[in-house]
């Protein structure tokens, strides 16, 4: 009688003949797994744009009607050119501050470098929901912070600044990705050999010259890589938009298709027309992404011995590239910080003065205390960072195994359809899952927390496999294989090496899954109910009904969890690297 191993040889074509039974049901079980987590949402939301009426409706028929309504409609092309100045005007404006900070801390003697490293990781770990509240609080032109020169002191109705602006939400969203630009572009910087900008001092040129054609020429691959990867994640958000443009009548494409399911009756031909486009753009900006990340390894400058790193000596500048860093400090931690904090002790928003600090009280927090609502959120919110990150960083690993270990066809494949995700806006995502929720309504999980986990697991698979990827090709094959000739199985090699020596990596992927997942609003949005609601989404409802104290009490307690979840990680990272160490 033939084995099971004969039999899979005997039928399985090419090198899946070469492998053994269980890899075969392995990348088999994978690829059928992230095709119903990806490729199932994203057709389910292509067909109803395609379809006359929406997924609760009887009947229907195949028809362009959807698409025809919404690009025959004037505020369409409003929409887009809003949303072609948010993302090209804040990645712009981005990157020149986050250049410009890599470039201090790297190539200068600057003091507090150390310090800005710290600065950005805090910076990077706000949630947008929080940020727009603190710059609307900084910003109102009648109680903004940064208007009382105007208000105050010379007795104007409203101050020159004001937060609902296409000009503004450009402006707190360069603010907001700068870490993130920072901490991307920084390595480029580390990673590119001095040699070059010495020999362009050599030949009498001057440092702006020097930056100017020799530094970022080199860096340019680099960089557009950055503007692209930004730039697709910054089509699709939301909260920014939502909280500083709405109010002011700018919408982008979040935000829209936000509208038009936030209507009775929902307006899915609209939703999912507008939802198609924007996982099409992203799409799109992926491809010239992995196309630009590839050519960047021909522009690889650093040559072994002869890499040495050099730091400018700013001379006079010197304490004022020292006083920069200070300043970021304060603008994009201390200041919203302040500001939320301030915010949730006030009955109501109102200019920082000494009457105001005598009559700061907690009631917000005693009321939020007192709603139940609240209490679903926090216990929800838990259960997402208890469960999403490790089911997350599990299934990254097992992919990572087989598309960098296994010889199977279709590894590359999978690693595609785990990227996928990061194409479609969060909010387009969401919208995906609900539409497949009612299709396979035969499956009790909508109106629960367990299909935002689902959702939350499938999303963040692009970010978790990245990690997991790059961390794999540093494990050498033979340290597996020894597990192997000693005559355990698959499972267990896996578990009992390949898991252990992948420790880091996974916990840096599960605080970086924990985070985003314990913030994350816009998939939420969607698809909860009063029973699956998680906290910022209770901050949401409390700031979209006026309750602006109980939206920053709320805030401030998921940040207080945020910083928590940190240091417990740090703890953890410390103690098991001691321990393998």
């Amino acid at each position: 009688m033939a084995t099971a191993a004969q039999t899979v040889r005997r039928f399985a074509p090419g090198r899946l003949a070469n492998l053994e039974p269980q890899y075969v049901i392995l990348v088999g079980g994978l690829g059928l797994i992230l095709a119903l987590l990806v490729l199932a949402p994203l057709a389910i939301l292509l067909f109803y744009s395609l379809w006359s009426v929406g997924p609760v409706d009887d009947g229907g028929s195949f028809t362009l009607e959807n698409y025809r309504k919404t690009f025959l409609a004037g505020s369409t092309y409003r929409l887009l050119f809003n949303t072609a100045v948010f993302g090209i005007g804040s990645v712009a404006l981005g990157l020149v501050f986050g250049v410009s900070l890599a470039w201090v801390v790297e190539r200068t003697n600057a003091p507090f470098r150390n310090f800005a490293f710290v600065v950005a990781i805090i910076t990077a770990g706000i949630p947008p929901l929080l940020y727009a509240m603190a710059w609307v609080f900084l910003l109102n032109e009648r109680t903004g912070v940064f208007n009382i020169p105007f208000t105050q002191w010379l007795g104007w109705n409203k101050g020159i600044f004001s937060p609902y602006t296409l000009g503004t939400l450009v402006v707190v969203e360069a603010f907001r990705l700068t870490p993130t630009i920072f901490l991307m572009v920084v390595g480029l910087f580390r990673s590119m050999d001095p040699a070059l900008e010495e020999a362009a001092a050599t030949s009498g040129a001057d440092m702006r010259t020097t930056v100017r054609r020799v530094t970022l020429p080199v860096m340019l691959p680099g960089l557009l890589g950055v503007i692209i990867f930004v730039g697709t994640a910054t089509i699709g958000l939301f909260e920014l938009p939502a909280i500083l443009g709405m109010p002011g009548g700018i919408h982008v494409f979040a935000t829209r298709i936000y509208l038009a399911m936030d209507t009775t009756p929902r307006d899915y031909g609209l939703a999912t027309s507008l939802g198609t486009v924007a996982a099409l753009i992203g799409i799109v900006g992926i491809y010239y992404y992995h196309r630009v990340t590839r050519v960047q390894q021909k522009f690889a400058t650093i040559t072994g011995k002869g890499y040495r790193p050099r730091r400018i000596d700013l001379g006079r500048f010197r304490k004022w590239a020292g006083a920069a860093i200070i300043f970021y400090f304060f603008l994009m931690v201390v200041l919203p910080s302040v500001v939320l904090i301030y915010a949730s002790t006030q009955p109501f928003f109102k200019p920082p003065s000494i009457s105001a600090f005598e009559n700061a009280n907690l009631d917000a927090y005693r009321e939020i205390f007192g709603q139940e609502g609240f209490w679903i959120g926090l216990r929800n919110s838990l259960t997402l960072i208890a469960t999403v990150p490790i089911a997350t960083m599990l299934v990254s690993a097992i992919v990572s195994w087989v598309v960098v270990r296994s010889k199977a066809r279709g590894r590359g494949l999978l690693d595609t359809l785990a990227f996928i995700p990061f194409t479609a806006p969060s909010i387009v995502f969401g919208l995906a899952f609900l539409l497949i929720a009612f299709w396979i309504d035969w499956i009790p999980v909508y109106g629960t927390i367990w299909l935002i986990v689902i959702v939350h697991v499938a999303r963040f698979l692009a970010y978790g496999t990245r990690a997991t990827n790059g961390a794999m090709f540093q494990l050498h094959k033979e340290l597996e294989e020894a597990g192997s000739v000693s005559g355990v199985g698959w499972l267990t090699v896996f578990r009992q090496i390949t898991l252990r020596l992948l420790v880091p990596s996974l916990i840096a992927g599960w605080l970086w899954v924990a985070i985003h997942s314990g913030r994350e609003l816009s998939m939420a949005l969607l698809l909860s109910t009063r029973d699956s609601q998680i906290l910022s989404l209770v901050a949401w409802g409390a700031w979209e009904n006026g309750r602006s104290s109980e939206a920053a009490a709320v805030g401030m307690i998921l940040m207080v969890m945020m910083t928590v979840i940190v240091i417990l990680a740090r703890i953890v990272t410390v103690r098991l690297t001691r321990e393998h160490g």
